[in-house]
């Protein structure tokens, strides 16, 4: 059993990168539409006044841009910690303003990406990043 865990804990640094990939995927698609502007601004504007987000149009662009720029550091392992605390932010006024009282269903994403952060922000990247790769040079 014990040459079983000194396997699985060689391949962390692998585990953390994978998700930090997927995560990271993830926000940069969602944001990716509203920044290349093939879908306006607007559409998430509109939905920020359904749902009393204040500054409705500022709040999209910020909200927009932060998963963008978030989800390149997930995926470089640069600067993971203070991205994950702004994703950490953004996905609590996310699941209190959409969608706390909605089925997990619905709602599931909005959490995982919450869950995802507060790792991150614990965990940082893991063995594989570039601030590790970084940090080798010197």
């Amino acid at each position: 059993m014990n040459k079983i865990s000194l396997y699985i804990d060689k391949g962390t640094g692998y585990a953390i990168l994978f998700l930090r990939i997927i995560i990271g995927w993830r926000l940069i698609a969602g944001a990716w539409p509203f920044v290349m502007q093939t879908k306006p601004i607007e559409e998430i504007k509109e939905f920020f006044i359904l749902v009393h987000i204040p500054f409705p149009l500022l709040s999209a662009y910020l909200s927009v841009y932060a998963q963008f720029i978030c989800g390149i550091l997930f995926i470089t392992g640069l600067w993971l910690r203070p991205a994950s605390f702004v994703m950490i932010l953004n996905f609590v006024v996310a699941i209190l303003a959409v969608h706390l009282y909605d089925g997990i269903e619905k709602s599931f994403a909005a959490w995982v990406l919450l869950a995802v952060s507060f790792f991150f922000l614990f965990n940082g990247a893991g063995k594989i990043s570039l601030k590790v790769m970084k940090g080798k040079r010197k």
